[in-house]
């Protein structure tokens, strides 16, 4: 018997993360109970997923001390604690933890950049998918099994046979990734802290990178295109807007649909 416990912040995919692994370790004909944990406002809150995986019946799915904790937000660290003695293998997402910021209880820790992978190699949004290549290794559900899983929870999301393809890669090669040991990745993949603030033609425009997920809802419904996904990094390690102040006409469709508050446009 394997026990998991996956913990991040809601609106990070998650439970996304946690179904797709208990309905690969079935497929792999394994029992599996999966129990998801938040709290009410799923987005910016932690969350956190239950998985008990085992050759046998599982009588309590619940459990006090886990085989694995796999952290991918720092955030949620607090939420896991109670969860990890010194034999708890801990995985941890190095390019936006500090292994300095893990629990002291925390003695097997392992490194995956997976942040840095998904945004350097793939695409930000091949974090999940990722992720589940090597958890899917690690508990050692065959390929085949997995990606059949994958397919069937996130298949229409991959709009295109390129990127169901890219994805296909990134979780091939979260599967093969070494886990880092005792030297980890600088996390330099973080939101910035404070304010981006714009001014210019009567106007002034504020983006919070610590609220931003980088869903990019606000420069899809800008009529007039000025806004656009930039270089630096929101919360979840994914692009931020900018915006271009001259093209605004303050007809305030980033505020009003936004679903985080990052974006305020006002006049000056």
């Amino acid at each position: 018997m394997t026990k998991i416990l996956l913990a991040g912040e809601g609106g990070q995919g998650i439970q996304t993360i946690a179904k797709a692994l208990a309905n690969a370790a079935v497929e792999a004909g394994s029992e599996c109970v999966y129990i998801p944990a938040f709290g009410v406002e799923q987005r910016g809150t932690p969350s956190v997923a239950f998985i008990t995986v085992s050759d046998g019946e599982i009588r309590y799915p619940r459990f006090d001390v886990a085989d694995y904790v796999v952290i991918l937000q720092k955030r949620a660290i607090h939420a896991v604690v109670d969860y990890i003695s010194p034999n708890t293998k801990v995985i941890f997402d190095s390019s936006t933890i500090a292994a300095k910021d893990l629990p002291k209880t925390a003695i097997k820790i392992l490194g995956i950049p997976a942040t840095k992978y998904a945004y350097e190699k793939f695409t930000p949004r091949a974090f999940n998918v990722l992720v589940l290549g090597k958890l899917t290794k690690v508990l050692e559900v065959s390929s085949d099994a997995a990606w059949k899983v994958i397919m069937k929870l996130l298949g229409k999301k991959f709009k295109t046979k390129e990127i169901e393809a890219k994805n296909y890669e990134a979780f091939e090669y979260g599967r093969e990734v070494v886990l880092e040991q005792k030297e980890f990745t600088t996390p330099t993949f973080l939101p910035k802290i404070g304010k981006n603030v714009f001014r210019g033609h009567d106007k002034r425009a504020e983006i919070v990178p610590e609220r931003c997920k980088g869903c990019g809802i606000c420069v899809f419904k800008c009529p007039v295109a000025a806004l656009k996904m930039g270089e630096e990094l929101g919360v979840y390690a994914t692009p931020i807007p900018e915006i271009d102040l001259e093209k605004c006409i303050l007809c305030g469709n980033c505020r009003k649909f936004c679903p985080d508050g990052a974006i305020n446009v006002d006049k000056e």
